[in-house]
């Protein structure tokens, strides 16, 4: 089986990261040559639990169907899966349109940490539910969901908030685990996670004890490829994004 993974396009709270550094590091460089306001340089957009896509991210989304639709990306999938995030089902919405597959919901897919905000008094994270199955279609399009991931008709899935980063590692086994046993030797396994996931499935499918803490890095809608088969583990490819032109490129 090739598995691919494919991380979101740029998220809202991709977006509000990278302009709170460029805010740290305006304040840094205002404050190295005496200025006293430094705050009006580069405002800092509150974060959201399960963000959307940017306009940069839908860009980005759609650059990778329309590369898969001419045949200029290095795999074909014959399946099709996403986490059930705002951000991941949009991502695989142009996949699915340009391939003809549904996006299934793969329930433990979602990012490290889960869905959460943080508490503005105390700086906590708080659990947070996911979207509905209604919420997620009006993004991803065609979507499948296994039973049991959605309660009842208009209600989100719980969220899969984690304390620590000690069940992310279980969590991408048994990814793994569930799309061995589900496919074929000659499958093309497409899966839009998420980055920091992204680490900890690499270090389930190469059987480390842990995430390799000198991250590997993965653009947005950039993708990567293990070939598992025969008991072994084949890395074919990091962070391959070629189907974005140069400005569209973020991480």
């Amino acid at each position: 089986m090739q598995l691919v993974l494919v991380r979101h396009g740029q998220s809202t709270n991709n977006a509000h990261f990278a302009a709170e550094i460029a805010r740290q590091q305006a304040r840094e460089k205002a404050a190295s040559e005496g200025a006293q306001i430094v705050e009006e340089v580069v405002g800092y957009p509150a974060r959201v639990p399960d963000p959307a896509l940017t306009d940069l991210g839908v860009r980005q989304a759609q650059a990778l169907g329309k590369a898969l639709e001419a045949g200029r990306l290095p795999f074909v999938p014959t399946h099709l899966y996403a986490s059930p995030t705002l951000r991941a089902v949009a991502t695989a919405r142009p996949v699915s349109e340009a391939s003809g597959l549904p996006v299934v919901l793969q329930p433990d897919a979602y990012e490290v940490g889960g869905i959460q905000s943080i508490d503005e008094d105390t700086g906590d994270r708080v659990a947070h539910p996911g979207a509905t199955l209604e919420e997620l279609q009006r993004h991803g399009g065609e979507l499948r969901a296994p039973a049991g991931l959605f309660p009842g008709t208009g209600q989100p899935w719980h969220g899969g908030f984690e304390p620590d980063l000690e069940g992310a590692l279980p969590r991408a086994r048994r990814v793994l685990s569930s799309l061995l046993a589900a496919h074929r030797m000659d499958d093309v396994v497409v899966l839009v996670s998420h980055q920091f996931f992204a680490q900890f499935l690499l270090a389930a499918a190469l059987g480390w004890d842990s995430p390799p803490w000198m991250r590997f890095r993965v653009h947005n809608t950039g993708h990567l490829s293990l070939r598992l088969e025969h008991g072994r583990v084949v890395t074919e490819w990091v962070n391959r994004a070629d189907h974005l032109e140069t400005a569209d490129v973020t991480n």
